[in-house]
């Protein structure tokens, strides 16, 4: 071969392996190994604002080896999140940033199938004392119960296997095989389908088995409706073909909360905060981690917010490894609730058109459940009961998780809380199979709705496109936003903004209720319409009835005068809706207050509102109290553009003493949401 052959071949080459062209700059990230190593494999999730990734673009990394799931995409058609992958060389303890740009879509190469698991040589069991055990073998790799991600880089798989013959307990394993033969597996166990007759608590030594290898060896009572992930302490998955390479990754949080999928928060914690103090980083299955030791006890909960405080960390601390393995622990944490209803028919969480009437029986620790019309019920259960899960006070679960991590096991997660959600209520009350959570049914109250909500809006936005479940949620978010419009829009109703709450809380006129509660409403109902995830047949709805809540929260942050109510005022604890017990909220006819104005006469406050007064009432220089509760309602109002929502704000953070306020969501967080409009 000629010198000029070689050259041309020479440079064939180098333009084969050269990276690919970083077009526009969307984020970047860090990757840091425990070990280091060569060209070492991870998986992450990783969100994206409208826009940004064009359904004619892929993002592509500075590295020699990266893949580009999509699996949700923005109304626009633009990516919204997808599963990164690829292999890195890395230097222990050295983090590595990597850069995210668009280029255009060239296609990928083939897929790595579940067969490379076989060639692997990978076996895998797990055994439940005296139940039996769940084993796979080379054969049983060719038949996943789940494709979750397909590509030439890393495809993940699901398997599950029943416990013996037992007609509950089931071994499930999420399998992400990359390539180079690299494999990690996250595995857990289940006890209690939806409608099996006998479920109840099952006791054993729990052990899992990945090539030869123990992995897990624990004795287990797994309760009616639990999971339970096989590990325990730092080591949340098992690797085989290959040592852990221990990759922690660290997100851009400011783009991270760019992207509208969790709110704008304004904490900024710093590494020596009391806050790390709290994050549970090391895990034991059914553990209690970060939730409260008794879910519906009154007074703050760190768990309580539009994320709770392990999520928010995450953000607040710019993507801290400490807080990034607080949202993972506590994600498998949340298998101690009895809420894990799967459907035998599926084997997938329930979809809630396939039954309308079916409603949760008691003995799974849910509380406030409600009745079936046709006295359908899921089977009842027999043994101890799970810790009490309040629907009221739960936190979001697994959506954060899955956001930074990808695992579809935290999906499955937020899924199961969405749908236990809906199985608690009345038929009737829910509107049968359309899953309306309605604010004055007693299974939820108005804070109770609002998470419902919220939890059901997060689960339809991240349950993958082309998903059969997507619709399902989807459906019951439309028919929410249905419910709440022909309620107070399209019939006029309380003037204030407000919805009707379970009950007042006087005895005498006028109605008391909580506006904290309301505020929670409003506030969701603003975070709901940034995920994207209504039909655009239901977006003027939506926006109708979004303008009527955040009167609820403007409307209590005016100035002076006599039709203000004062914005020092705004974070009382409890507040008239109407001017008599007996108001009518079904048909609209009150008799309600003209204005916010009325209502602060009623209360004989001060009418003074000027600007950089002090806050009042409601505890003001406190993170944790209720000028925090408000605090999302107003954010989105402003973002959001509802009239006097910009001036509202400005009298709060011109308030004399709102920097102690601020400065307090450095170190507790979960309530510093901030507008993101300048």
């Amino acid at each position: 071969m000629n010198l000029h052959l070689i050259r041309r071949f020479a440079a064939a080459m180098l333009a084969a392996l050269s990276l690919p062209t970083l077009a526009g700059t969307v984020t970047t990230l860090q990757l840091n190994s425990a070990t280091g190593g060569t060209r070492l494999p991870f998986t992450i999730g990783q969100a994206l604002r409208q826009g940004d990734v064009p359904a004619s673009q892929v993002l592509v990394a500075d590295l020699p080896s990266f893949q580009f799931v999509v699996k949700n995409r923005w109304p626009d058609g633009s990516a919204k999140f997808a599963v990164l992958s690829g292999r890195a060389t890395l230097s222990s303890q050295v983090p590595k940033t990597v850069t995210l740009s668009t280029a255009p879509d060239a296609g990928t190469g083939k897929a790595i199938g579940p067969a490379s698991l076989a060639k692997a040589g990978l076996i895998a069991s797990v055994q439940f004392g005296s139940y039996g055990t769940a084993a796979w073998g080379t054969a049983d790799w060719a038949s996943p119960e789940r494709t979750l991600v397909s590509g030439p880089q890393m495809s993940s798989f699901t398997y599950r296997q029943p416990i013996g013959s037992d007609k509950h307990l089931v071994a499930w394993l999420e399998v992400r095989s990359y390539k180079g033969g690299q494999i990690e597996a996250l595995a857990w166990v289940e006890n209690g389908y939806l409608n099996v007759p006998k479920p109840g608590a099952r006791s054993g030594n729990v052990s899992f088995t990945l090539g030869a290898t123990t992995r897990f060896n624990q004795s287990l009572t797994l309760l009616n409706h639990q999971r339970a992930v096989l590990a325990s302490g730092s080591t949340l998955t098992h690797w085989f073909g290959a040592a852990d390479p221990q990759i922690t990754p660290r997100h851009d949080a400011a783009y991270l909360m760019s992207t509208h999928l969790v709110p704008n928060y304004r904490g900024a914690t710093t590494k020596s905060s009391p806050l790390y103090g709290r994050l549970s980083t090391s895990y034991t299955p059914l553990m209690r981690g970060d939730f409260p030791a008794e879910m519906g006890a009154t007074g703050y909960a760190p768990s309580i917010g539009l994320l709770p405080e392990w999520d928010v960390a995450y953000l607040t601390t710019l993507g801290d490894p400490r807080a990034y393995k607080a949202v993972l622990v506590n994600t498998f944490a949340a298998g101690r609730y009895g809420v894990h209803y799967r459907d035998e028919t599926s084997n997938r969480p329930l979809k809630l058109s396939a039954y309308p009437h079916l409603v949760m029986s008691d003995g799974s620790g849910v509380s406030n459940i409600g009745a079936s019309s046709t006295n359908s019920y899921t089977p009842a259960p027999s043994g101890g009961v799970p810790p009490t899960y309040d629907s009221p006070h739960h936190p979001s679960v697994g959506a954060m998780a899955y956001l930074v991590s990808g695992w579809h096991y935290a999906l499955e997660e937020s899924q199961f809380v969405a749908t236990a959600n809906f199985l608690k209520n009345s038929d009737t009350t829910r509107q049968f199979a359309k899953g309306v959570f309605e604010s004055s049914a007693g299974a939820n109250i108005t804070r109770g709705a609002a998470w419902a909500l919220r939890t059901l809006a997060q689960a339809a936005a991240l349950t993958p496109d082309k998903d059969t479940l997507h619709a399902e949620l989807v459906a019951s978010v439309d028919a929410n936003i249905d419910h709440y419009h022909a309620r107070y829009v399209a019939t006029a109703n309380n003037p204030l903004g407000l919805v009707e709450p379970y009950d007042h809380y006087t005895d005498t006129d006028p109605w008391e209720g909580a506006s904290w509660m309301d505020d929670f409403f409003t506030g969701v109902v603003g975070y709901l319409s940034e995920l994207g995830v209504n039909s655009p047949s239901r977006q003027t709805r939506l926006e109708a009835f979004r303008a009527h809540k955040y009167k609820a929260i403007v409307g209590r942050l005016g100035g002076s005068g006599a039709g203000a109510f004062s914005y020092r005022y705004a974070a009382q604890y409890n507040v008239p809706f109407a001017k008599t017990n007996d108001a009518d909220w079904s048909d609209g006819s009150g008799p309600w207050y003209a204005n916010w104005g009325e209502v602060a006469r009623e209360m004989e406050l001060p009418t003074s509102g000027n600007l950089g007064e002090p806050l009042e009432s409601g505890y003001p220089t406190e993170a944790t109290a209720y000028w925090g509760n408000l605090m999302p309602a107003i954010s989105y109002a402003v973002d959001h553009k509802a009239p006097g929502a910009a001036e509202g704000w400005n009298r709060i953070i011109h308030a004399s003493n709102f920097p102690v306020q601020a400065a307090g969501y450095n170190d507790d967080p979960v309530w510093g949401v901030k507008p993101r409009t300048p």
